[in-house]
């Protein structure tokens, strides 16, 4: 070995092919007996990129640029799901989007079994969405490897999942899947209320380890849309509203799953929604017809607000960026220099940005910098196609990936990509340029030399002690102090009859028995008794929620108001009337606490947060509540109303925050201490 040759790495096989040249091991993927270049771990992985690019048909490169959900053989998701059937024997087809619940024109390929999959349809990147243990969860990836590896040039799968290291008291199917298995944190807008960078990168690479370990490679997230409409049902996946907060949260997570370059301990980001989804029209999203504009009211908000965040990811190296259903239109304010104007009079072309190539190559890749592969949100090509209605599948397919567009999301089926290649709509340049851009991350991630992982260390590693208790810790240090008074910090060993009250929205039933099981278990000092006449103290914890596939219609209007949400205001204010209450609000927006604030004894903010972790923060432990609003909450209906979408809360004057009956300001960053 000379001085310039790395090391060998540890390679993984079950098909036992191996070439030993120059005294050193390589993997024999397509079992020729020569070492060809894609085999070859001393050369860079773009070279190896290229090389096999070259050794691909049409049908493999186009499988490769799909990315499907996936699912073992036992999974509830499958309706032909067979007890400790590992791999999945059969094709799924639905007649609506399975999120959305949009009719589809003609039936659509969900999810392959897994030999069609690897085999027929060529596919190398797949989406998990079940919520398995860890031996499972490495069992399961370990199976699908090996059937990749048996192919016929054996390149291995990426697995992607939407994040899983957050508290989901109720997980939801395409919003929070996973909930219980990996370590848990508070959602992303309690990790902004900590505003801490350095933990956010601490957070990155201790998650990164529990990944790797199950099998997964590919994070689709984290989001670095600056939630600048108070109404937009996921404002709940950002970072809040402060423009530098997110910016340093992106570079710093970007920085902590993936290390400082792509190895075989990264998770690579994809990191969404460019230019910024937080730009909605009274909060509607772009997944719907009437919410698919991107319209700028104010001049250069883009540039100011919305860009920086996606800029920190370009710098930090995120693997791939995901653009949004969303497109810009011409109404908008000045946003764009004009050299990057879709023409001499036109600002923008008015389709959706995975098919926008000044957004893309000339904004994303040229300017800012993305040297990585750009990922599509799920169903551009079948469902969210706003500004390409007038084109065909095939012809989707080119203008997308001709606009810069490499892999599509959520597709389980590259026929129409097949005939858009057949019809002489792409060229092997546009198909390999994508292709060699996705192969790289897999070469960098080190898939190539061992794709597998051990099942027994997977359960050592995912949910460890260690990272568990940091994930615990975040959640009580999230909890954001309000408004204070004689109720806290809580004394764990007073005895005091306590009412305890959760109302909003999703399973309030199966809350309210974790709220009472954990006053059980960690407040000694607390009888649960059954009404607010019988109580000395009332914990109320209301629990709003916008939720996306029920909420957003069209034609009507979306709210911040608890009232609207699921919370029972007129029963909650007569609990404060009762009793002293703690009100505990639960974060997922910008609530109006205009009715439920003044007559609580005091106010706290939780952002996603076990119970136990809740009341612990209540009570002091590790100094009790250190968080700080990561979003300012309106005073009124009218502020929201008078304020630009795309201007984030955090910037409209002093006028447009609350003020609680104390004059306490609810601004972005406020929050007190015990």
């Amino acid at each position: 070995m000379t001085a310039t040759t790395p090391p060998q790495p540890s390679l993984g096989t079950r098909t036992g092919r191996l070439i030993t040249q120059d005294d050193l091991q390589f993997r024999d993927l397509n079992g020729d007996g020569e070492l060809n270049p894609y085999e070859d771990w001393r050369l860079d992985p773009e070279t190896r990129a290229v090389d096999l690019v070259h050794r691909m048909t049409p049908e493999e490169k186009a499988g490769l640029m799909v990315i499907g959900s996936h699912h073992p053989g036992y999974s509830s998701f499958l309706p032909h799901a067979e007890e400790g059937l590992v791999l999945n024997p059969e094709d799924v087809w639905r007649d609506a989007n399975p999120i959305t619940s949009q009719p589809y024109p003609e039936p659509v390929l969900v999810t392959s079994s897994t030999d069609n999959a690897i085999n027929a349809r060529h596919q190398r990147f797949l989406i998990c969405r079940d919520n398995l243990g860890p031996g499972d969860l490495a069992t399961w990836t370990n199976a699908v490897q090996e059937m990749a590896e048996n192919s016929r040039l054996g390149i291995p799968v990426v697995f992607a999942s939407n994040p899983r290291n957050h508290v989901a008291l109720v997980p939801q199917f395409g919003v929070n899947e996973s909930a219980g298995v990996f370590s848990e944190w508070p959602n992303e807008l309690g990790l902004a209320a900590l505003d801490d960078p350095a933990l956010m990168e601490t957070f990155g690479s201790e998650i990164a380890r529990e990944w790797r370990a199950g099998g997964l490679h590919k994070l689709y997230g984290y989001m670095a849309d600056v939630a600048s409409e108070p109404r937009w049902s996921r404002f709940n996946g950002t970072f809040g509203e402060d423009v530098e907060l997110v910016t340093s949260y992106i570079g710093s997570v970007v920085r902590g799953m993936q290390g400082r370059k792509l190895s075989h301990t990264s998770v690579a980001c994809t990191i969404k929604h460019f230019p910024g989804g937080g730009v909605r029209l009274d909060g509607h999203d772009p997944h719907f017809e009437w919410g698919q504009t991107n319209e700028y009211p104010t001049q250069g908000a883009l540039e100011r607000y919305h860009l920086p965040p996606f800029q920190a990811a370009c710098v930090a190296g995120a693997s791939s960026i995901m653009p949004y259903y969303a497109k810009p239109v011409n109404t908008s304010a000045a946003q764009l220099d004009e050299q990057f104007w879709h023409g001499p009079t036109t600002q923008f072309a008015e389709v959706a940005f995975a098919y926008n190539k000044v957004f893309l190559e000339d904004l994303l890749r040229r300017r800012l910098g993305h040297g990585g592969y750009v990922n599509s949100d799920s169903g551009v090509i079948d469902a969210m196609v706003w500004g390409v209605e007038g084109l065909t599948k095939p012809e989707r397919f080119a203008a997308a990936i001709q606009a810069g567009t490499d892999i599509f999301s959520d597709m389980s089926d590259p026929t129409e990509l097949i005939r858009a290649i057949e019809q002489g709509l792409l060229s092997d340049a546009e198909l390999n340029q994508a292709c060699t851009r996705l192969l790289t991350e897999i070469f960098q991630l080190g898939l190539f030399e061992n794709p597998y992982v051990d099942v027994d260390a997977a359960a050592a590693v995912i949910g460890a002690k260690e990272v568990a208790a940091l994930g615990e810790q975040a959640q009580r240090r999230s909890v954001t102090l309000l408004r204070s008074s004689g109720l806290l910090p809580l004394n764990p060993a007073r005895e005091v009859k306590v009412y305890a009250f959760v109302t909003g929205r999703t399973r309030i039933g199966d809350v309210q028995v974790k709220l009472e099981e954990a006053i059980t278990r960690t407040w000694a000092g607390a009888h649960l008794v059954g009404s607010p006449e019988e109580a000395e103290l009332a914990l109320v914890w209301a629990r709003p929620e916008i939720a996306l596939f029920e909420d957003d219609r069209e034609g009507v209007a979306l709210s911040v108001d608890p009232r609207d949400n699921g919370v029972d205001v007129d029963r909650v204010r007569e609990i404060e009337k009762t009793v002293p209450t703690l009100l505990v609000v639960n974060f997922t927006n910008p609530w109006l606490l205009g009715e439920i604030e003044p007559e609580a004894a005091a106010v706290v903010g939780s952002f996603e947060i076990h119970p136990d972790n809740l009341l612990r923060s209540l009570a002091g432990e590790d100094g009790g509540p250190a968080g700080r609003l990561p979003m300012s909450l309106p005073a009124s209906v009218e502020k929201i109303g008078q304020s630009p979408r795309d201007v984030p809360g955090k910037y409209c004057g002093d006028d447009y925050p609350y003020r609680d009956r104390d004059g306490n300001v609810y601004a972005q960053g406020y929050g007190l201490r015990l």
